[in-house]
C-alpha cells in the first residue's frame, strides 16, 4: 500500500513540476530546507531532477544533486552526498552560462566537506576559486553568504579576529538582504532563514573572544528574531548560541534551559554530527560548572560515541576521495596514453603521406623527364592535328607526309643541324608531338629499351646539352 501511495506521488509530483518553467523549478528547490529534510524531500527533489533532465534545464539538474548532497550530509550520509556532488561533475552540469548561485553553492557544499574531513587548504581553496567573482556580482546574498562561510573555517581554527572580520561583513550584507530595498532579490523562504543567523554567530565569536559585554546586544537581537521566523535551524542556532552566552556569565539555569529546548530540536530535526555534538559538549561542559559528575560523565560517554561515529563517518569519505583520485589519476593516465596514440599514428600517417607524396612526385617528375608539357600552336585547321595523332598511334605510312602539312618547316630546320634518315626524322616527329618513351614504343610496336637507346643516338646527333631535356630542345625547334 505504502510503494502504491509513494508511487501515486510521484506521479502526481511529475505532473505537477512538468508544468513548470525551469526558474520556478529552481525556486522549489532553492527553498527545501536542508537541515530538516530527509526522504520525503529527496523524493521530491528526484521528481524535479527528473523533470529537469527531460528538458536539459542543467542548472536546476545541478541545484537539484547539490540539495541533495546537502540532505545526506546532514544526515551523516557521506557516501551518498559525495556520489551526488560527483555527478555534478561528471554530467558536465556547470558550464560559463551557469546561474552563479548555483556556482557559489557547488564551492560551499564541496569546501564544507572537505574543511569537515580535516583538507582545510583545499576547502580554503574552493572558496578562494570564487571570492573575487562573489564581490563582482555585487550580490549582498551572495558576499554574506562566502564570508558567513570564512568566519566559520576560522572560528574552528580558532583564528578568531580573522572569524570577527568576516562575520561582520557577513552579518552587514544579511541585513541589506532582508531589507531588500527597490526589490533588488529574489527571497526564498530557505535564504531568509538563515541570514538570521550571521546575528548570532556574531554573538558566538564574541562569546569565545571574552567579550561578553559586545555578546549580549547581539544575542538579545538573535532571540527576538525568532518571532519573526520558526525555521527549525535558526532555532537551534540561536538558542544555542544564546546557552553558550548564559553559561559564559554564569546563568546556568538559563543555559541548561536552551540546550535541553536544543538537545530536543536535534534530536528530532538533525541527526547530523555537528549538531549532535555541540549540544553534549556544552552540556558535558556546563554539568562540569554546575559540579554535577554523573551528568557529566553522561555526555563525556555520549561525546565519545559521537566521535567514534564521527571517525567511522570520515574514514569512509577517506576511502571515496582516495578512490576518486586513483579514478582520477588512471582517467589522466587512459587520456595521456590516449594523446601519446593519437600522436603516434598521427605521425606515421605523416610519413606515410610523405612517402606517398615523393613517390609520387618521383614518377611523375620522371615521367616529366620523359615528357614536358609543352603547349603547341595548333595550326589553323585543327583537324588536320588531331589526324596527325591518330596515323602517329596508328604508325601509319601516311603520318610523316601529314606531319610535314602540320609542320612543315620542322624537317628543314632538323637539317640544318644535322643529316637525318627518313626513319629518324619520323622518331623527331613523335618526340616533337610530345610522346613518352612509353607512348612511342606502344605506337611504333617496339620495346621501351630501343626507344630510349635512339633517344640518346639523337642527342649525339643533333649535339643536344646533357642538362637540357629533349622535348624542351624539340619545343625551341620551330621558335
Amino acid at each position: 500500500m505504502i510503494r502504491k501511495l509513494t508511487f501515486l506521488f510521484f506521479l502526481f509530483s511529475t505532473f505537477f513540476y512538468s508544468q513548470q518553467t525551469e526558474e520556478e523549478l529552481k525556486n522549489i528547490l532553492f527553498d527545501v530546507e536542508f537541515c530538516t529534510a530527509g526522504p520525503k524531500e529527496i523524493r521530491e527533489i528526484d521528481s524535479i531532477v527528473t523533470i529537469c533532465r527531460k528538458y536539459s534545464y542543467h542548472d536546476g539538474m545541478a541545484l537539484g544533486y547539490l540539495k541533495t548532497a546537502n540532505i545526506y550530509n546532514k544526515n551523516n550520509e557521506v557516501k551518498k552526498a559525495f556520489y551526488y556532488i560527483d555527478k555534478v561533475d561528471k554530467e558536465n552540469l556547470i558550464h560559463e552560462e551557469s546561474d552563479f548561485e548555483i556556482v557559489l553553492y557547488q564551492h560551499i557544499i564541496k569546501s564544507l566537506l572537505y574543511f569537515n574531513l580535516g583538507e582545510r587548504v583545499t576547502a580554503f581553496g574552493l572558496l578562494d576559486e570564487i571570492y573575487e567573482e562573489t564581490i563582482r556580482q555585487n550580490n549582498a546574498y551572495y558576499t554574506y553568504l562566502i564570508n558567513w562561510q570564512y568566519a566559520g573555517f576560522y572560528n574552528e581554527m580558532n583564528e578568531r579576529e580573522k572569524a570577527l572580520e568576516k562575520i561582520k561583513i557577513a552579518y552587514k550584507y544579511s541585513k541589506i538582504y532582508r531589507e531588500n530595498k527597490n526589490h533588488r532579490y529574489k527571497i526564498h523562504k530557505a535564504h531568509l532563514s538563515w541570514s538570521f543567523m550571521t546575528t548570532s554567530y556574531m554573538a558566538a565569536i564574541y562569546i569565545d573572544m571574552g567579550r561578553h559585554d559586545l555578546a549580549k546586544g547581539y544575542i538579545q537581537e538573535s532571540l527576538n528574531d525568532l518571532k519573526k521566523n520558526d525555521n527549525k535551524s535558526l532555532l537551534y542556532f540561536n538558542l544555542f548560541n544564546a546557552a553558550k552566552y548564559y553559561r559564559a556569565v554564569k546563568d546556568f539555569k538559563s543555559a541548561r534551559h536552551y540546550l535541553w529546548m536544543c538537545k530536543k530540536i536535534a534530536g528530532h530535526h538533525f541527526k547530523d554530527e555537528f549538531h549532535q555534538k555541540s549540544v553534549a559538549k556544552e552540556l558535558k561542559s556546563l554539568y562540569e560548572e554546575m559540579k554535577e559528575k554523573d551528568s557529566t560523565a553522561y555526555y563525556v560517554n555520549q561525546l565519545l560515541d559521537i566521535q567514534t561515529a564521527k571517525e567511522k563517518q570520515n574514514q569512509v569519505l577517506k576511502d571515496i576521495i582516495d578512490k576518486k583520485d586513483q579514478t582520477d589519476e588512471k582517467n589522466e593516465k587512459k587520456l595521456t596514453q590516449g594523446l601519446f596514440f593519437i600522436l603516434l599514428v598521427s605521425a606515421v600517417i605523416c610519413i606515410l603521406f610523405i612517402f606517398l607524396f615523393l613517390r609520387y612526385y618521383k614518377k611523375h617528375k620522371s615521367k616529366g623527364q620523359d615528357k614536358i608539357d609543352i603547349p603547341h600552336k595548333l595550326p589553323v585547321q585543327e583537324c588536320i592535328f588531331k589526324e596527325v595523332i591518330r596515323l602517329a598511334k596508328e604508325n601509319s605510312p601516311e603520318f610523316l607526309t601529314r606531319f610535314h602539312e602540320y609542320c612543315p618547316h620542322f624537317s628543314e630546320e632538323l637539317l640544318k643541324v644535322s643529316v637525318l634518315k627518313i626513319s629518324e626524322v619520323r622518331f623527331c616527329a613523335y618526340i616533337y608531338l610530345n610522346f613518352s618513351t612509353k607512348d612511342i614504343a606502344e605506337y611504333t610496336h617496339t620495346s621501351v629499351r630501343t626507344v630510349q637507346t635512339k633517344k640518346y643516338n639523337l642527342r649525339k646527333k643533333l649535339n643536344i646539352p646533357g642538362d637540357m631535356d629533349i622535348y624542351v630542345w624539340f619545343s625551341k625547334l620551330l621558335k
